[in-house]
């Protein structure tokens, strides 16, 4: 076995290190993703895995499984686990598409509201604050996802609303990476109340509004986080 890749100060904590060793394996290959060291398309091979980070190759294997369900990795049939498409180009032309469609259809969501629905949205957005308040940005990030899942899940359009669907199968790839940056959960909890607000409101214009704040700020951390990496 080779030695295990040595650690800068900078790096995240090793693997073998973690008690929950499956997790950190995912936390530190999504870096070596997120990074470029692992490019788009590559191969993610079990025992090359394994060596580098110095454990068994059971942990890299649930890892793996953890990151193809965040979309930082796709598992092909016959070809193994491979390195999902990561690009600026990608990012870029992925929010374009989501910008023209998620702040039209929340607000539209946002005009059908009913007084429950609402208070479903009120204890998602709780829950969002309590995973701020315990810095777990995993579980920030599935409960944002699960808000504007059942904000759109309103929207009267239903053709949008698969349209919708469809951008955030792609995006879920770079979801990941926002769970990962740090305070971005906080920031992002703390411009996700305008959008609350307008929700609770019934105001349809401003949630729009928001919603388009939300997405060109996530447009921008992830642009400069692939900036940062490939310096």
């Amino acid at each position: 076995m080779t030695p295990p890749i040595p650690v800068r100060p900078t790096d995240p904590v090793r693997p073998r290190e973690h008690k929950l060793l499956s997790r950190a394996v995912g936390d530190w290959l999504a870096q070596r993703i997120i990074s470029g060291e692992e490019p788009p398309g590559a191969r993610l091979g079990e025992v090359k895995l394994a060596e580098l980070a110095g454990v068994s190759r059971s942990p890299v294997r649930e890892a793996l499984r953890l990151l193809a369900a965040e979309g930082l990795v796709e598992l092909v049939p016959r070809v193994g686990a491979v390195v999902a498409e990561l690009s600026r180009e990608d990012v870029r032309n992925l929010y374009a598409c989501r910008m023209l469609l998620e702040p039209f259809a929340a607000g539209l969501a946002t005009q059908e509201l009913k007084a429950a629905d609402v208070s479903a949205l009120d204890a998602v957005r709780a829950r969002m604050e309590a995973a701020v308040a315990a810095d777990d940005g995993q579980t920030f990030l599935a409960e944002n996802v699960a808000y504007f899942r059942l904000l759109l899940s309103h929207c009267p359009n239903g053709t949008m609303r698969d349209l919708v669907e469809l951008t955030w199968k792609r995006a879920a790839r770079y979801w990941s990476v926002f769970a990962r940056l740090p305070h971005y959960s906080r920031g992002s909890l703390a411009q996700h109340l305008p959008l609350h607000e307008a929700v609770r409101a019934g105001d349809g214009a401003a949630a729009e509004a928001a919603d388009s704040a939300i997405l060109e700020r996530a447009l921008r951390e992830i642009v400069e986080t692939f900036d940062e990496a490939h310096v």
